[in-house]
């Protein structure tokens, strides 16, 4: 779906006008943290979805955690009354998720980010699965577009991008549409606030080690705008390059050549797109070559990090 049909659905959903005040919650069921980063536009059609969940709202209680200190709410931000909006100085989504992380009184937590789009049955789905003894959720993320019309990038991105099933088998999640219950912070720690990027799947490998298993689920959905130019994903890799070479030791610093050898051949597993469907051969064709673009870029940047001439760049 294009994204400016999908606005204006979201947007017609909503007829609450704010009354004023925050709703005290005293013992809501479940939290929902959403970092934000000098994005209230697009935060507005995330605050409409969340206001229209079919959970109902004096259940749960959502903060948004500001992480530009200088950018302040707009005055004429639609704030409901079961939210609230803080702010965390330390630079990084993952320092605002554990400034809200602090505050949450919900027996669950559910994540998601300022640009996406929950579908209005996301949390009412997530309870049910918990009712049922999931311990921690990987939600499904639907990505839309700009037009009907994909750009090279955006065939990229549905080819590749948010394979939630894939990250929970190895322990991990997207924060985009993570779910746990809170208890398992105590258990498992913070997120790694000095990461600028991969902190969510850190912390569900941690969560792996501990013994607390994870489940995707398919019908627990929310809605994430694709990246629709080569900036957008080149920014996007600096990123997450930055995250890893950060958790990387030593030893691996020391595998200078070996990271050179392997980061310049064409990438293998991501051959098997061929074999799926929804996409044509030539855009499949199209998608893997950008595939092998990137890994080029990625692996040149990387190098640069490891000798000291690049900085990991802020999530």
């Amino acid at each position: 779906m294009s994204f400016y049909r999908f606005e204006k659905e979201v947007k017609c959903k909503s007829a609450r006008e704010n009354a004023g005040g925050v709703m005290k919650i005293s013992n809501p069921r479940a939290s929902v943290i959403v970092p934000t980063y000098y994005d209230w536009a697009r935060l507005k059609l995330c605050v409409t979805a969340l206001e229209n969940q079919s959970y109902p709202q004096n259940d749960f209680e959502v903060i948004i955690v500001n992480n530009a200190p200088e950018d302040t709410l707009p005055l004429d931000f639609h704030l409901p009354n079961n939210f609230r909006v803080i702010t965390e100085v330390k630079p990084g989504s993952y320092a605002a998720r554990n400034a809200a992380l602090k505050l949450a009184k919900g027996e669950i937590i559910a994540f998601t980010d300022s640009d996406c789009i929950p579908d209005p049955y996301w949390l009412e789905a997530a309870v049910n699965r918990f009712d049922k003894g999931v311990e921690r959720i990987a939600g499904r993320i639907e990505l839309f577009f700009k037009s009907d019309k994909l750009t090279l990038v955006e065939i990229y991105e549905k080819a590749f991008s948010f394979d939630q099933e894939k990250y929970a088998k190895t322990g991990g999640a997207a924060t985009a549409n993570m779910i746990t219950l809170a208890k398992h912070f105590k258990t498992v720690g913070f997120f790694n606030d000095a990461l600028m990027s991969g902190g969510d799947n850190e912390w569900g490998w941690r969560a792996m080690a501990k013994g607390i298993p994870i489940e995707y689920a398919p019908e627990v959905i929310v809605n994430h705008p694709a990246r629709a130019d080569i900036k957008a994903m080149l920014k996007k890799r600096k990123r997450v390059l930055g995250g890893e070479v950060n958790k990387e030791n030593e030893s691996v610093k020391k595998s200078f050549f070996l990271t050179l050898l392997k980061g310049y051949f064409p990438p293998r597993r991501q051959l098997s797109l061929f074999f799926k469907k929804g996409l044509p051969f030539s855009k499949k064709l199209l998608a893997y070559l950008l595939c092998y673009y990137f890994k080029i870029y990625s692996t040149t940047y990387k190098l640069a990090l490891l000798i000291g001439i690049a900085k990991p760049e802020r999530s």
